[in-house]
This record gives structure tokens, sequence and C-alpha cells, in this order.
């Protein structure tokens, strides 16, 4: 059975956002970007549902999941069946299933990276190399394909389907440095939501025999 690894988890994350930020430098390309990144900043309180499937480099399929996804300015969760995470802003908790241990810290420059919008942002003139992908794009959705500039770079390739309408993410394609790819796509796309501070922490008291390792 494959065994899933907390880098491995934690990684998905960012590959729901950080495409919507990463460099463009082509015009139709960087239009396109531009406009998905001025409204996911006004959408502030932002919930999605999502699908991921993930395969191995021969194909096979090694991970599939459904969750959900909140945001609010530095402030996110990530809730699927296997994994979940907290942070609202000041503390962060990872908490993996197949482990049933949560893990407490501070939110570092590369957790920040990683996960907030706010911090993504700042890949977004270095890194990948970004053109329109004619192959995939319809009458509803535009399509931009990113190609890692640098070779130890972990994502190799990503193409991105954004609504025209509405400036949201509807599906993510990414290849991986080792052959693996994945699939993620936006089921559900909510704006303007109310949270709760409540949302962004975790309630460890519901997780009965979990270890807590704290790592502040």
């Amino acid at each position: 059975m494959y065994k899933i690894r907390l880098k491995q988890i934690l990684f998905l994350l960012p590959l729901i956002l950080a495409p919507l930020f990463v460099a463009a430098q082509e015009n139709g390309a960087t239009r396109i970007l531009d406009t998905a990144v001025a409204k996911i900043k006004a959408d502030a309180g932002v919930q999605m549902h999502f699908t991921i499937t993930m395969n191995d480099g021969t194909g096979e399929e090694i991970y599939d999941d459904k969750g959900v996804m909140k945001m609010d300015g530095e402030k996110y969760a990530l809730l699927t069946d296997q994994m979940k995470l907290w942070c609202d802003g000041e503390t962060q908790w990872s908490y993996i299933v197949q482990n049933n241990e949560i893990y407490v810290s501070e939110p570092n420059a590369d957790d920040a990276r990683a996960f907030s919008p706010v911090h993504i942002m700042q890949l977004y003139k270095s890194g990948f190399r970004c053109e329109l992908y004619s192959a995939g794009a319809t009458a509803k959705v535009d399509a931009v394909k990113m190609t890692a500039v640098a070779r130890d770079s972990e994502i190799r390739k990503a193409i991105i389907f954004i609504n025209k309408q509405t400036g949201q993410p509807v599906e993510l394609k990414v290849d991986y440095e080792n052959g693996s790819s994945a699939d993620i796509v936006v089921d559900t796309y909510k704006t303007k939501c109310k949270f709760a501070i409540k949302e962004f922490r975790c309630r460890v008291k519901e997780y009965r025999g979990a270890e807590v390792v704290d790592m502040r």
C-alpha cells in the first residue's frame, strides 16, 4: 500500500493555489493570470471543494481524496478524510489520520510561502515559463501551461484551467520531477464567506488518542 508522508500531502495545498501566482512572461498568459489573481484577492473569504488524484510514474493511481479548503487572508484550513491542516495566522496544526499525530508549529517563512496566498504572491515573477495552452482551451475556459525554468524544481509542468467569466480555477494538472502527476479538480468555489476564527484552529480534544507533537 502506498504510504502517505506528511511532506507529500502538505505539498498538495500550494498546488491548488500557487499556479495562479507563478511567473507569467507572455502577454496573453500574463493577462489571464493577472485577472485571476486580482479576483481571488478580492474574493476574501474563499471556500473550495476539490478532488485530488495522484498517479505514479507508470500511471497507477496512488492517492485519491476529496476535501474542502477555506482561506481568509493569512488564515487557512484544508480538510480531507486523510489529512487536516489549520492555521489561524499565528499557529499551524497538521493532522495525518494514518499517523494519528497532530503537529503544532509556528508558521515560518517556508510554511507561509507554501500555504498562504499572500506569500505565494512572491513567486509571481520567477520560476516558470508561461504560455497559452490552446489544446486545453474552450469557449468557457482559458488554459495556461507553465514549465519550470530550474531543473531542480519539484514541479516540472503545470496546466491551469481558469473560468473565463469568473476568473476562478477549474482544474489543475501537475507533473513532478519524479515522474508522478496530480489532477486537482475544483468542484465548487464560493466567495465572500464569513468564517469564525475557530474554523482555522484544531480542536485537539476531538482527536482522542492522537499524539500531539509541539514543534514550537
